[in-house]
Order: structure tokens, then C-alpha cells, then sequence
């Protein structure tokens, strides 16, 4: 791909006015750009298969349902409260209320869950990260290198087990 070449440091700007040719000029300047052709281009996929969230909440439909349950909700105390004598004004109000506190509350309950599980985005990524770097090292050992890695663990195994026959005795 060719690059710029130049004494000043490029300018950053979004993709739509990158220059494609070296005939289009800079954003506010005279002078012609000295690049030519650039293309942004995203690094290729690996043959990762892409794996769906299936669980309730993270489809369009989910969150249409979700809307609808929630202004359906909303109707139904507001009409309730009206029919047991609050004013129409007054019944607004507590509906908007409850509607606000309910969401408030059971978006900061599922957030809390996540973080007590550890199903947080950054959580999950640095393990699958963790993961693939203890793979691509386990993969890059020889044969060797395995057969001392497995006795070290097969060691340690042992003085676990003897570290608690010990501590079992007291």
C-alpha cells in the first residue's frame, strides 16, 4: 500500500476526506496532497465463526417486546389509578415515577449480576485473551518442553496433595 511521504505529520481526518488520488487537494490548503491512493481497509478475519447471543434482551424483537411491555405497563397503571379516584394529573406523575424508579432499579440489579459473576465486557475479553495466549505458547513448545512442563505439574500435584494430608492431620 503506499504511504506518505513527508516532513510535516499527517493530518488526521475522517475517512469521507482522506484524499483517494494524488490530484484532490488537502482540506484547507493550497498545496496537492503527496499520497496517493489511500485505502482504509479492515485486517482480514480469521475463520472465527461469529456466535449469536441467544439469550432473552439482545434481539431487535426482544427489544420491541421489552418497549411495548413497558408502555403497555405505564396504560394499565395510569388508567388503574385513575379508576381509584386519583386525578389524572396526580396518576401521570406516579406512573412516570414508578416507570423511572422500576427501570432505574432493575438496570443497576442486572449490572450489579454482571459484576458479581464477572460477565463484564472487559472481564470476558481479557480471559479469551488469557486463553489464546496460553494456547499459542503451549502450541509453540516442543515436544520436550511439554514432557518437562507435565512433570512439573504432575510435582506440584503431589505437594498439593501432601500440603493437605498435612493440614488434614491438625
Amino acid at each position: 500500500m503506499p504511504t506518505c511521504h513527508s516532513s510535516r505529520p499527517p493530518v488526521r481526518r475522517p475517512l469521507a476526506m482522506q484524499p483517494q488520488h494524488s490530484s484532490m487537494l488537502l482540506q484547507g490548503s493550497t498545496t496537492r496532497s503527496r499520497c496517493s491512493h489511500m485505502v482504509v481497509r479492515a485486517a482480514p478475519e480469521d475463520d472465527r465463526e461469529v456466535v449469536y447471543n441467544k439469550e432473552f434482551g439482545y434481539s431487535r424483537k426482544d427489544v420491541l417486546i421489552i418497549i411495548v411491555a413497558l408502555i403497555a405497563l405505564g396504560v394499565f397503571m395510569y388508567e388503574g389509578l385513575q379508576a381509584a379516584g386519583m386525578s389524572p394529573g396526580m396518576a401521570g406523575n406516579w406512573v412516570q415515577l414508578l416507570i423511572f424508579l422500576g427501570i432505574c432499579v432493575g438496570w443497576v440489579s442486572t449490572y450489579l449480576y454482571r459484576v458479581a459473576n464477572k460477565q463484564m465486557t472487559y472481564a470476558q475479553q481479557l480471559r479469551m485473551y488469557e486463553e489464546a495466549v496460553m494456547q499459542k505458547r503451549l502450541d509453540e513448545m516442543t515436544e520436550a518442553e511439554l514432557q518437562q512442563l507435565l512433570q512439573e505439574v504432575e510435582m506440584d500435584k503431589d505437594q498439593m496433595q501432601v500440603g493437605q494430608q498435612q493440614v488434614a492431620q491438625q
